[in-house]
């Protein structure tokens, strides 16, 4: 089996290394210049009124904190809106400037300076660790896991680090979207069809990777998204996380996958991919040839690069010989997208 895979492995790498080209993707952020932001400091009472959107008082050993406001036209109507991050932060025994929040909301009201709580547009559950019990009535978001991808985040990543929003026209169509990050985990939400609505979410990085980003790649001025993911790879030693990418494009309604679209012009990542392949080879010999990890892989990043020889070598390997069910079931549903021989 060495010698099957490692000839076509070394002289693929070469010819890939030979035509690779960077992408030179434009990450310039287009908020409006017209969007004001305001941090909110705990215990602010400029923030505390947002906290009365909570028909129930937060969970035991928690409180209410506002953390970040902006106020922009975001809807279809002339008036502007306020957005409102606000997390549930947990007390620390012992440690009272020792917080985590166990739960995120985003709060879409109108701008009414003159009113004491300003009339609700939507209202949103960001993320919720089920410790506390929790009847607040926000439409809950479902984050996902990037299509291929087989390992979650911990629960305790998420709500590491901080959370926050920008608003920024991802889609093209003139109207400012959310764009929030919580954790390790990304959402947008957007006003389609007469309301607010989540249209992208996703876990994005388990390890130390850049963050999700979104980034206009073909300049047409709708955003794609970017989520960059680490790969395990397990039983073979010394073997280092390597890193993944994938990419969502909006097509109208939603974001989608479109990987094709990212890897077709971008090598380095297969390369990677198959560099680290061909060190193991020739450091570990045929243990090598016990990671199906490898091998999804690569079938993978072949498939989307429309090298659909090499996509079918790789993933009738994983049928054949992966220990793992969820690549064996993965491999399955591509090769059955491709022509027959």
């Amino acid at each position: 089996m060495k010698r099957h895979i490692q000839t076509p492995l070394l002289g693929f790498s070469i010819s890939l290394i030979l035509s690779c080209f960077a992408v030179n993707a434009d990450t310039t952020q287009t908020t409006a210049s017209e969007v004001k932001y305001q941090r909110y400091y705990s215990g602010d009472p400029k923030g505390r009124k947002y906290c009365d959107f909570f028909t129930t008082p937060a969970p035991e050993e928690c409180f209410y904190n506002p953390r970040l406001k902006a106020s922009a036209n975001i809807d279809d109507t002339p008036e502007k809106e306020t957005v409102v991050l606000i997390l549930v932060d947990r007390y620390v025994k012992n440690h009272p400037y020792n917080r985590n929040w166990i739960q995120a909301f985003l709060v879409i009201a109108e701008t009414d300076t003159r009113a004491a709580l300003p009339k609700k547009k939507a209202f949103f559950k960001l993320f919720d660790t089920g410790t506390h019990k929790s009847d607040i009535a926000a439409k809950a978001i479902a984050l996902h896991n990037p299509p291929f991808v087989f390992t979650h985040p911990p629960e305790d990543a998420l709500r590491s680090g901080d959370a926050a929003f920008r608003l920024v026209d991802l889609t093209g169509d003139g109207i400012l979207d959310i764009w929030v990050k919580f954790g390790q985990a990304a959402a947008v939400i957007s006003f389609q069809n007469g309301e607010f609505k989540a249209v992208f979410s996703s876990y994005t990085v388990p390890g130390l990777l850049p963050d999700a980003e979104y980034v206009d790649l073909d300049k047409d001025g709708t955003y794609e998204i970017k989520v960059p993911y680490s790969i395990q790879v397990e039983r073979v030693p010394g073997a280092p996380h390597l890193p993944w990418m994938s990419l969502y494009e909006w097509n109208g309604n939603a974001y989608v996958l479109n990987n094709e679209k990212f890897y077709a012009d971008n090598a380095d990542f297969l390369i990677q991919l198959l560099s680290q392949y061909n060190y193991q080879i020739l450091r570990q010999g045929s243990i090598i040839n016990l990671c199906g990890t490898y091998n999804f892989y690569v079938g993978l990043a072949s498939y989307y690069r429309g090298d659909l020889r090499m996509a079918r070598l790789y993933l009738q390997w994983v049928v054949e010989r992966s220990k793992k069910d969820d690549y064996i079931q993965a491999a399955k549903s591509i090769l059955k997208k491709l022509p027959p021989l």
